[in-house]
C-alpha cells in the first residue's frame, strides 16, 4: 500500500514538474491564459492542472506551409536518394572505377 502511495506521489510530482518546465520554458504564449495563471493551476489543481495545460494550455507550434522549399531549408529534392549507395550516379561512378581499374590490371 505504501508502495503504491508513493509512486503516485512521485508520478503526480513528475508531472506538475513537466507541465511547469513546459509552460515556462515554451516558445509560444500559451492558449486562453497567461503563464502565472497556468503555473498556478498546475501547482495547485493536483493531477487535473497538469493534464489541462497539456491538453488545452498548450500553444501548439506553427504548422510550415506546404510548398516549395527555399534557402537552405533541406535537400531540393526531398523524395530523391537518402544515402550514397542509392544514389544511380554514384554507383555508375563505382562501377565506372571498378571497371577502369580492371583494365589497367
Amino acid at each position: 500500500m505504501i508502495r503504491a502511495f508513493v509512486f503516485l506521489v512521485l508520478a503526480h510530482l513528475a508531472l506538475v514538474i513537466a507541465a511547469v518546465a513546459d509552460c515556462l520554458g515554451g516558445e509560444h504564449a500559451p492558449r486562453k491564459l497567461t503563464r502565472a495563471w497556468w503555473v498556478l493551476i498546475i501547482v495547485l489543481v493536483p493531477i487535473v492542472g497538469g493534464i489541462l495545460w497539456f491538453t488545452v494550455g498548450r500553444a501548439r507550434p506553427p504548422r510550415p506551409e506546404p510548398g516549395p522549399r527555399h534557402g537552405n531549408a533541406g535537400p531540393r529534392h526531398p523524395r530523391g536518394p537518402v544515402a550514397p549507395d542509392d544514389d544511380p550516379d554514384f554507383l555508375r561512378d563505382i562501377d565506372r572505377r571498378l571497371r577502369d581499374e580492371n583494365k589497367d590490371d
